[in-house]
C-alpha cells in the first residue's frame, strides 16, 4: 500500500510538470506574439512617418515647379537638395473657332475673351482675328448681357457697347470696325455660362495656359524605398489691362493706353 501510495504521488507530480511547461509555452507564445505585434506597429508607423515626408516634399516640388515655370518658361525642376523634382507642362487655353472656358459669370461679373494673340512677355501681339462678326452664347442662359467690344485702329483703341438679350440663343456682334481685342461679356440679372465661336472660319488666339506641375520625391534618393507623387493645375489667363477694364465702366467710347 504504501508503494502504491508512493507512485501515485509521483504520478501526480509528473503531471503537475506537464502543466506548468504547457502554461509556459502559452506564455511564451503569448509574449512573443505580443513582441512581434509591437514590432510590426513600429515599422508601419515608421513607413507612415516617411511616406507622410516624402508627400510634402512631393507637394513642395509641384509648388516649386509652378512658380519656376511662371518665373523661367522651364518645364523640368529640381529642389536646391536634389532629393524632390517636378515635371512641368503647359497647354493652351481656347485656341481654335470656339473659346468656351466653362465657368460660371455671376450676374454683374464680366467674362473677357482675347481677339489678340500675346507674345512671350504677356503684351498683345499682332495676329488679331480675321472674323467681321464673332457669336455671342449662352449655355442654357435667358437673359440680358452687356458685351463690350474693344478694337484698335491705329494705335487708339475703341470700345463699342451693346446690350443684347440672348433667350436661350447666340448674338451676333459685329467685329469688323477695326483691328478686334478683346470681348467681354456681362450678364445683366442673371448669372450663366457663356461661350464664343467665330462666324467666318478665324482662329481664335490662345486665351492663356493650363500649367500642370507634378511634383516627385523619394525613389531615386539612395535608401529610399517609397517614392510620392504629387500634382498641382493652374490656369493662368492673360490679363486685361488697366485702361481696359475701365473702359468697360466708364461712360466715354474712346481709349488710349
Amino acid at each position: 500500500m504504501k508503494q502504491l501510495k508512493i507512485t501515485n504521488y509521483e504520478l501526480r507530480i509528473k503531471q503537475s510538470k506537464g502543466q506548468v511547461a504547457i502554461i509556459v509555452l502559452l506564455v511564451s507564445a503569448i509574449m512573443l506574439s505580443l513582441g512581434l505585434s509591437m514590432s510590426k506597429k513600429e515599422v508601419v508607423d515608421v513607413k507612415i512617418a516617411t511616406n507622410d515626408e516624402l508627400l510634402k516634399k512631393a507637394f513642395d516640388a509641384a509648388e516649386s515647379g509652378i512658380n519656376y515655370y511662371l518665373g523661367t518658361g522651364g518645364t523640368d525642376y529640381a529642389s536646391p537638395a536634389g532629393d524632390s523634382f517636378a515635371k512641368i507642362t503647359a497647354t493652351n487655353i481656347g485656341v481654335g473657332q470656339t473659346v468656351d472656358f466653362g465657368e460660371y459669370v455671376p450676374n454683374g461679373s464680366s467674362e473677357s475673351y482675347w481677339l489678340v494673340d500675346h507674345i512671350a512677355s504677356g503684351d498683345l501681339g499682332t495676329s488679331y482675328l480675321p472674323d467681321a462678326s464673332v457669336d455671342v452664347c449662352g449655355v442654357g442662359f435667358s437673359g440680358l448681357v452687356e458685351v463690350n467690344y474693344f478694337y484698335k485702329i491705329g494705335a487708339s483703341y475703341y470700345l463699342r457697347r451693346n446690350m443684347y438679350d440672348l433667350n436661350s440663343s447666340c448674338a451676333t456682334v459685329d467685329t469688323s470696325l477695326g483691328l478686334s481685342v478683346l470681348l467681354s461679356v456681362t450678364p445683366v440679372i442673371n448669372g450663366g455660362k457663356f461661350y464664343i465661336s467665330a462666324n467666318n472660319g478665324g482662329t481664335f488666339a490662345s486665351q492663356g495656359v493650363d500649367v500642370s506641375s507634378l511634383g516627385q520625391a523619394g525613389g531615386t534618393q539612395a535608401g529610399a524605398n517609397a517614392q510620392a507623387d504629387k500634382k498641382l493645375n493652374i490656369r493662368q489667363r492673360y490679363k486685361v489691362p488697366g485702361f481696359m477694364t475701365s473702359g468697360m465702366v466708364a461712360e466715354g467710347s474712346i481709349l488710349s493706353d
